[in-house]
């Protein structure tokens, strides 16, 4: 976030019936400027036998460079009991960096949003450096379902035997009472 002071006397606009000695500027040619935002400059011009006169200007300095981030390897979130989960906060496993610094990580879908589902999902994390300059990356998180299924049995049953003490076992799965948190696959 820094620049080498470009050189403005050649820009100065001398007029007197005096010999121009010099013109002077500061910050210096080459003076190291950080920070993005006005400066003022200010030239001198030295005449040979009449006082010094100066002129000032401003400067703006711009940051044109966006910050860079990284984002973290796959998460794994674990759904509760209803087949949801809160997303957490993800932004402190970014890497950032900026020429300027680094004002905000945000991230969507929003910490705290309610997500539902097993599966995956993409969160987009977005930084800003303090001159409003952003950039964003994606990862992926996997929202696993871990609690088991639950299934009752139906009560006894009765199977009648034929003449030859042999019977074709009947399907008994309609008589399950089932049911998941995330929903009964089969």
């Amino acid at each position: 976030c820094s620049a080498a002071m470009p050189n403005y006397t050649t820009l100065a606009a001398t007029a007197n019936n005096c010999q121009v000695l010099n013109v002077t500027q500061s910050p210096a040619v080459g003076a190291t400027v950080s920070g993005a935002g006005d400066m003022t400059v200010t030239l001198t011009v030295e005449y040979t036998n009449y006082p010094n006169t100066s002129c000032t200007f401003t400067v703006t300095k711009v940051d044109n460079t966006p910050p860079s981030i990284t984002c973290p390897a796959a998460q794994t979130l674990v759904l509760g009991a209803n087949c949801t989960a809160v997303l957490p906060d993800y932004t402190s496993l970014a890497i950032t960096s900026d020429n300027c610094g680094v004002q905000s990580v945000t991230q969507s879908p929003a910490i705290g949003s309610t997500v539902s589902g097993a599966g995956s999902m993409t969160v987009t994390l977005t930084v800003t450096d303090i001159n409003g300059l952003t950039n964003s990356c994606d990862f992926t998180v996997n929202k696993v379902d871990q609690t088991p299924p639950s299934i009752t049995c139906p009560d006894a049953q009765t199977l009648v035997l034929g003449a030859n003490c042999t019977a074709a076992l009947p399907d008994y799965t309609s008589l399950a009472i089932t049911s998941d948190n995330c929903g009964v696959q089969s």
